[in-house]
């Protein structure tokens, strides 16, 4: 009598329509973990599915330690969802184990865990080219040295505590893109940026969050020089570095130490500017945002309260004819956002009557 075949004789395309039949992971893990072939015809199964991989409470720990054993080579991406699971070691280390491809790792942090990842990020330190981590409580001195022997890194986003362990972050030679967020919105901390940033020759795309900076120790510091997307948030500062190649540039609700500082900032750096967000402190007026325009003959996006600016039909034509004279025609309009919807209205109305009116595509935000 012949040997009964039984499902794990089947090839692996028929064994993939099996899988596919299944309506939930956890179904599918749950074969798959019954027989190594199966196991085997899952990732076959999988393909590129779990090229980000987020872990969550659909399944075990253990569970997704599976996958990454079967599906590792396929892995670049550790992402920990906040409506995921928390950071979980045994996951850790089965991805140091069975993913030489993984590029980036995203996480948020909480109490008893600082070790685990720490551990984590040692390992994977050459091959890491970007991390995200969130923790609300002080973040650990080790990790950021750890950090800073991490030669391959090319993003860096922290929104923790900030303090003076951050300056660890100036041996990251290679970041192109750093984010930094204080967490704790009672008070900003003093952290000294531009010395952080001095070393960091390929920053192209820095993003600061409630972060007091300290003034330059160089009045002529070009460490910026290349810098082309910055985005300056609920930050205190008094003076900046040149921005010259700039092309998309935030700055909401600011402390400057120089009065009208962010308009002087805007004006003297807009000369490459295609996208900006601004919200001054104190807010741009009439002639101030009339000099916003002609500083910036590229730009073509612009979100903007205009909450003290008196609105008339003369003011509008102004506008428009500045924006003629920078270059901006019906194929490439300015794309005007006004944040505030008592302002938004009168302009619409106002534009709706004024020749030119397709230089501007006008939006509502409420931001």
């Amino acid at each position: 009598m012949d040997n009964p075949r039984t499902i794990t004789d089947l090839p692996f395309e028929v064994l993939d329509l099996i899988f596919t039949e299944l309506l939930y992971l956890r179904y599918k893990v749950d074969l798959a973990l019954t027989h190594e072939k199966l196991g085997k015809a899952f990732a076959f199964h999988s393909r590129n599915e779990f090229r980000t991989l987020k872990p969550s409470t659909a399944l075990t720990g253990e569970s997704w330690a599976f996958i990454v054993k079967e599906c590792g080579t396929s892995i670049e991406e550790l992402f920990y969802d906040v409506r995921g699971i928390y950071w979980n070691d045994l996951i850790a280390q089965t991805v140091v184990k069975h993913c030489p491809n993984l590029k980036s790792v995203s996480t948020r942090l909480y109490r008893g865990q600082d070790i685990s990842f720490q551990s984590f990020l040692k390992q994977m330190k050459n091959s890491l080219i970007s991390v995200t981590v969130k923790q609300e409580n002080s973040f650990p001195l080790e990790i950021l040295k750890v950090v800073g022997e991490m030669t391959q890194l090319k993003h860096l986003s922290l929104k923790i505590f900030a303090d003076e362990n951050v300056n660890q972050i100036h041996n990251c030679v290679g970041l192109e893109t750093l984010e930094l967020e204080h967490h704790y919105y009672m008070r900003k901390h003093s952290v000294n940026l531009l010395r952080i940033c001095a070393p960091l020759k390929n920053l192209r795309d820095l993003s600061v969050t409630n972060i007091k900076i300290p003034p330059l120790e160089d009045s002529n510091s070009n460490i910026w020089v290349s810098m082309e997307t910055l985005a300056l948030i609920l930050c205190e500062f008094s003076e900046l570095p040149d921005c010259p190649q700039l092309k998309w540039l935030r700055i909401y609700n600011p402390i400057c130490h120089i009065e009208n500082y962010g308009l002087k900032f805007i004006l003297k750096n807009g000369r490459n500017l295609k996208t900006l967000h601004e919200d001054c402190n104190p807010p741009i007026g009439p002639d101030g945002f009339l000099q916003v325009l002609r500083s910036c003959p590229k730009l073509r996006g612009f979100y903007t309260p205009m909450e003290y600016i008196k609105l008339y039909s003369g003011y509008v034509s102004a506008i428009l004819e500045i924006l003629k004279e920078n270059g901006v025609t019906r194929e490439d309009p300015l794309e005007l956002v006004i944040c505030r919807r008592i302002k938004w209205k009168w302009f619409r109305r106002l534009l709706l009557r004024a020749p030119n009116a397709e230089l501007i595509d006008l939006y509502e935000s409420a931001d």
